[in-house]
């Protein structure tokens, strides 16, 4: 009787669990029909919280809010404490109209997105391995006075990481301030004692997205994918390099490493810098102090822009701007991205670029450091709609560079790969530059990354197995996930 009684009380509890958990689907999927996501992705969660509600509702909890509303309210207070126009508009837009109309449009559009104009006065050196890299950013924090800012997706407490602690504990010894941020998920492989250890050296410490509690947990989805470094105010540093070994190949595994970095200096360091004082004031509600006056206009002369995009933004900004460029493009079109997953806006304005002539040409990674997404590339330049576009496979060792160059008149070099979650989901920043010598630079050594690749057969799928063809077909179902 006791034994049946107890078995009564567990299937009713069971009961009642699931009770409770469908009813939560039921309301989640009422939010999510009520949502601003795509109609693909808000059929996929609503099919599955109501009749998968056991797995629908934990992987909403973990992955399907695409708006992060805590970094919205925080958002808006760093505004009205900071008044961001005075501070990051440091040139009248009237120099736009040293631009010729085409050329102007473009940057309206960007300048409307991010909330601050191109600047002119700008010069960008930029790094095409982790070496120069490396070597640049060191000397920069070498030249640190006052303060600097840090912040990285992925830091490793190894033997290249170790360089830069070393240093960072030095310059804070010597009065620097120093400001110290990793994303909790790119860099959960630190241990506590690594940041006591910068904390007793002076540094101050902070984790974006803290995965501590479990409301943090719970935002995991969301991700700061941005590297930046700013030195005083006056030089800033952003672009695909984490801190780590394998950024050198020093990694056997990973083999070559091949990304992009670029080294600013301008006012567009403002922008730059707002960027992180906004990371930064969401992660612990304290306003660095930073010099908004240091970032002197530079002889190069070079027009410059910094869009720095997330999940707090009102419109998906980050999609609207590079579709906008995919757009605009009337020659040539060339992209570099270790992940391609592109939403369904990306194909079409890729689709019409190669009805418009563009040369459309994408440079993705013959190896791989996530197998996922990496199979899920292959149905993509597959597409019977994308055959015009010329896909080609770097063959030297990893491609982590993200760069895109339309025309001879815009280069854009940053942290956004060409899948759903840079787009939508993840924090990233871009520098947008218009300069023919710079343009010029970043266009040789595109086409030399295109010569050490092998160019794509015109239906990629075709030559590999029944498995790897059904598994291809089958990732990209989880597309906006990936």
């Amino acid at each position: 009787m006791e034994g049946t009684l107890l078995t009564d009380i567990w299937q009713l509890g069971l009961g009642l669990t699931y009770l409770a958990v469908q009813i939560t689907g039921i309301v989640i999927a009422g939010r999510v029909v009520l949502s601003d996501r795509s109609s693909h992705g808000t059929v996929a969660w609503v099919i599955s919280l109501l009749l998968l509600p056991l797995v629908g509702v934990p992987l909403y909890i973990l992955f399907g809010r695409n708006h992060l509303r805590s970094y919205i309210k925080s958002r808006r207070r760093v505004d009205l404490e900071f008044k961001v126009d005075h501070h990051i508009d440091p040139h009248h837009p009237k120099d736009y109209l040293e631009l010729d109309e085409k050329v102007l449009s473009n940057w309206r559009i960007l300048g409307d997105l991010a909330k601050v104009p191109m600047t002119r006065g700008n010069d960008v050196t930029y790094l095409f391995s982790g070496k120069e890299t490396y070597q640049s950013l060191l000397e920069g924090i070498k030249r640190a006075r006052h303060y600097v800012a840090f912040q990285f997706f992925i830091f490793r407490d190894d033997l290249e990481g170790r360089r830069f602690t070393d240093l960072l504990k030095q310059k804070s010894r010597e009065g620097v301030k120093v400001y110290f941020m990793v994303d909790a998920i790119g860099s959960r492989q630190l241990k506590k004692t690594f940041f006591l250890e910068l904390e007793q050296a002076g540094i101050e410490t902070s984790t974006f997205l803290p995965g501590r509690t479990w409301r943090g947990r719970s935002r995991l989805n969301f991700r700061n994918h941005r590297k930046v470094v700013v030195v005083d105010g006056c030089e800033a540093w952003l672009g695909g390099h984490n801190i780590g070994n394998e950024y050198i190949s020093s990694d056997l595994k990973a083999g070559k490493w091949r990304d992009t970095h670029g080294h600013v200096r301008g006012p567009v360091v403002n922008a730059i810098q707002f960027a992180f004082l906004e990371d930064w004031y969401w992660t612990n509600r304290r306003m660095p102090a930073f010099q908004w006056d240091a970032a002197s206009p530079q002889p190069a002369n070079v027009s410059a822009l910094c869009l720095a995009t997330g999940p707090a933004d009102p419109a998906e900004n980050c999609t609207l701007a590079f579709v906008h460029l995919i757009n605009k493009a009337q020659e040539r079109l060339w992209i570099h991205s270790p992940y391609f997953v592109p939403s369904e806006e990306v194909i079409i304005a890729l689709e019409l670029a190669t009805l418009r002539g563009v040369d459309v040409r994408i440079l993705l990674p013959l190896q791989f450091d996530q197998r996922l997404v990496w199979i899920c590339s292959y149905y993509y330049s597959s597409l019977p709609r994308l055959r015009k576009v010329r896909f080609f496979r770097y063959r030297e060792g990893f491609l982590h560079s993200k760069m895109l160059l339309v025309d001879d008149e815009i280069v854009a070099v940053g942290t956004v790969n060409f899948d759903n979650r840079s787009f939508r989901i993840n924090f990233e920043i871009t520098l947008f530059v218009h300069n023919s010598a710079h343009i010029e630079t970043c266009r040789a050594q595109m086409e030399k990354d295109f010569d050490d690749a092998d160019e794509d057969e015109e239906d990629p799928l075709s030559n590999r197995s029944v498995l790897f063809r059904v598994a291809a077909h089958s990732i990209r179902l989880f597309s906006p996930l990936l």
